[in-house]
C-alpha cells in the first residue's frame, strides 16, 4: 500500500512488579495467529457486524480501515456519505459505511471507508478489507513475525516487562513513525507500515544516503501500480537495531505532501511491539515474554 485466541495461564511473576504479579498471560496478552504472505505482508481476522472472521490486510502506515465493497453489499452496511481518502499517490472520493470491526478483543464501531480493494486482492484475492490505526491505536500490540502471530496486550502489561529498547514514536497524519540514522548521522523519519513489502521515500533520497541507482521498479498502491525510480539506502540505524541496505521506491517530490521521509516495513525485524499507551515501540523484542503462549 489490511477469533480470539487463547493464550497458556503461565505467570511471569519474576518479571513483573506489583498487581501485574499476580497476572496469568492469559489475562495479560492473547495470541491471534496471522498469515504472513511473503515474509512481509500480514492477514488478520477480523469480524464485521459479529460475522466472519474475514481476512484483512494489517496496516499500520493506514489512517483508516477499509472493507470490501463486495462484503458491504452482502452485509448491507449502511451508507454514511463520502470521505476524500488521500494516499501516497493521490487524492479521491471514497464511500462510508457504518459498521463495528473486532480484531481480537478490540472492537471499533462507526465509519469505515468502502471500496474496490483489486491492487490489494491482486496480492492475495481472498482480502476483504484493509485493517489500519483508527483500530489499532487505541491499543497495544506484539506483531511477530517469526511466531506468525499478532499479541493483543489489552492491560498494557507486556509494556512492563524489559523487552528490549525503547524509541519515541512521532505521529504524522495518524501514522507511526521512527527515526533511522545512516552511517553520517543523516536522518530519516520513516512510517511503520506493515502493508510495504519495501522501504519507499517520499523524495529523492540526500546523495549522502544514496549508494547507486537500482533502476525502476512497480510499486502496488490502492491506485494500482506504479513504475517508480529505485534507490539503494541503508544501512541504517533506530536505536540499536540494524536495518540491511536495501532498495527502495522513491516517489518524484511532487507525487507526495506527506510530512515524514517515507515507509519502513515492518517485515524487515523478526517482531515490534507497539506500545500505543507510552508512544514508544520496541524492535525486535526479546521473545522470553512470548514463550508460554502457544
Amino acid at each position: 500500500m489490511h477469533k480470539s485466541a487463547a493464550g497458556c495461564a503461565v505467570v511471569v511473576a519474576a518479571a513483573l512488579s506489583g498487581t501485574a504479579q499476580a497476572r496469568s498471560i492469559e489475562t495479560m496478552a492473547r495470541r491471534i495467529p496471522v498469515r504472513v504472505l511473503g515474509g512481509r505482508l500480514v492477514i488478520v481476522p477480523v469480524t464485521v457486524n459479529g460475522t466472519g472472521p474475514y481476512p484483512f490486510l494489517l496496516d499500520t502506515g493506514a489512517t483508516s480501515s477499509m472493507i470490501d465493497q463486495a462484503l458491504a453489499d452482502r452485509l448491507s452496511l449502511a451508507r454514511l456519505g463520502t470521505a476524500i481518502q488521500e494516499t501516497s499517490t493521490s487524492a479521491q472520493t471514497v464511500d462510508l459505511v457504518r459498521t463495528t470491526l473486532a480484531l481480537g478483543s478490540v472492537e471499533r464501531d462507526g465509519d469505515v471507508i468502502c471500496g474496490f480493494l483489486g491492487a490489494v486482492q491482486a496480492v492475495d484475492p481472498a482480502i476483504r478489507g484493509v485493517l489500519g490505526q483508527d483500530l489499532l491505536r487505541g491499543q497495544n500490540w506484539w506483531l511477530d513475525y517469526r511466531g506468525a502471530s499478532l499479541v493483543e496486550d489489552t492491560e498494557g502489561d507486556l509494556a512492563a516487562i524489559d523487552i528490549g529498547e525503547r524509541l519515541s514514536v512521532h505521529w504524522h497524519g495518524g501514522r507511526p513513525a521512527i527515526d533511522a540514522m545512516s552511517s553520517d548521522q543523516s536522518r530519516l523519519r520513516l512510517v511503520l507500515d506493515s502493508a510495504a513489502s519495501s522501504p519507499v521515500l517520499f523524495r529523492p533520497p540526500l546523495p549522502n544516503l544514496r549508494h547507486a541507482g537500482a533502476g525502476s521498479g512497480v510499486l502496488t498502491t490502492l491506485d494500482g501500480p506504479a513504475t517508480v525510480t529505485m534507490a539503494f539506502v541503508g544501512p541504517l540505524r533506530a536505536g540499536r537495531a540494524s536495518i540491511p541496505r536495501s532498495a527502495a521506491a522513491v516517489f518524484p517530490e511532487t507525487a507526495s505532501r506527506r510530512t515524514e521521509d517515507g515507509l519502513l516495513p515492518t517485515g524487515l525485524f523478526e517482531g515490534i511491539y507497539f506500545d500505543n499507551r507510552s508512544g514508544e515501540v520496541v524492535l525486535n523484542p526479546r521473545r522470553a515474554a512470548l514463550s508460554a503462549l502457544r
